[in-house]
């Protein structure tokens, strides 16, 4: 099996990473005590490309392209830290196509609408408690369950509340799901499995996190110079790097396959999309934490842009199951054909 990107998917690829270069740079989170982003901006641009329903059949008003571009589409997202708020969007107008909601669906493709993200607090919280990210302004809220997958609107939610982030250019708040809340759009996971294709996708932004990470340690270790050498000199900084990219190469292939199998339909399906959010997630934190490393004392500051990479490394992490819960949770599948 080819695991490497064809002619037509490198061309999505360049144009997506051109796109991102030029308007979505990561020092733009770099405005020192900054909550918010202007990221949802970009969301109508992307919606004109077409990269908003990429996945989506065209008879369903997306583009008809497969999961794999997909999957590359937010390897890119990750790779310049977009705003989690793109999988609200993305996955909400999944939802709406296969909910009949034609036009919530078209709302959602164009970029006109803010979606924040639902997630569960496990032990945290109750059952139906959750934590919002970048949900202070949404029309509507995703809320993706194994089960079942569905757009609330924010008034469904009840004692919000908003709480720091790790991630401070992340809004967060906690708040309860109404007993009477309805959704505006809900599809069950027999109709459309929005859970794998998730965690596939959180995989493939996990992946880009710690390609980034990667990409920002090297070229740090090209130019700073110790002892009159630049760093990357040394054998311990040239070993954690070649570990950090083969870290991200394995990540990458994970996320390739859990594409390729969600497109196949195949009963493996969510065995591959929670591997393949397991392998990146780690590879981010990972890498994330050795490109600190690398930096030495500088990375441990605000100046430097690590820690934006290190802190949604582990937001990537606890969206839809943290490492320890898909650990538990892939122990219970059956073993792949």
């Amino acid at each position: 099996m080819d695991l490497l990107p064809s002619a037509e998917q490198q061309q999505i690829i360049d144009t997506i990473k051109d796109f991102l270069v030029n308007e979505a740079s990561v020092d733009r989170l770099r405005e020192f005590s900054a909550i918010g982003n202007p990221d949802f901006e970009l969301w109508p641009q992307l919606g004109e490309l077409g990269f908003l329903g990429l996945g989506l059949p065209e008879d369903k008003g997306g583009v008809g392209l497969s999961a794999g571009e997909e999957m590359l589409v937010f390897q890119q997202f990750g790779y310049h830290l977009l705003s989690p708020a793109i999988f609200g969007i993305v996955l909400g107008a999944r939802i709406a196509a296969s909910a009949g909601e034609v036009e919530l669906r078209d709302e959602l493709l164009s970029g006109t609408m803010r979606v924040g993200l639902a997630n569960s607090r496990g032990l945290a919280g109750g059952p139906r408690d959750y934590h919002l990210f970048e949900a202070d302004e949404a029309d509507v809220i995703l809320l993706i369950e194994e089960s079942n997958a569905a757009l609330y609107p924010r008034d469904a939610f009840e004692q919000i509340a908003r709480v720091n982030a790790t991630d401070a250019v992340l809004v967060l708040e906690r708040a309860t799901l109404s007993n009477a809340a309805r959704p505006r759009a809900e599809v069950p996971v027999k109709v459309d499995n929005v859970h794998a294709r998730a965690l596939m996708l959180m995989g493939a932004y996990a992946v880009g996190i710690g390609e980034g990470a990667r990409d920002l340690a090297i070229e740090y270790a090209k130019v700073r110079e110790q002892f009159g050498k630049p760093i990357g000199f040394f054998q311990a900084i040239k070993h954690m790097c070649a570990d950090m990219a083969i870290r991200s190469e394995a990540a990458l292939c994970q996320a390739s396959f859990a594409s390729l199998v969600i497109d196949e339909g195949s009963p493996d399906t969510n065995f591959h999309a929670v591997a393949s959010k397991i392998v990146a997630c780690e590879t981010a934190i990972k890498n994330a934490a050795d490109c600190v490393q690398v930096h030495g004392a500088f990375g441990f500051t605000a100046e430097a842009n690590v820690h934006h990479y290190l802190k949604r490394a582990h937001v990537a992490d606890l969206i839809w199951g943290s490492l320890r819960e898909q650990r538990e949770r892939i122990l219970t599948f059956p073993t792949p054909a």
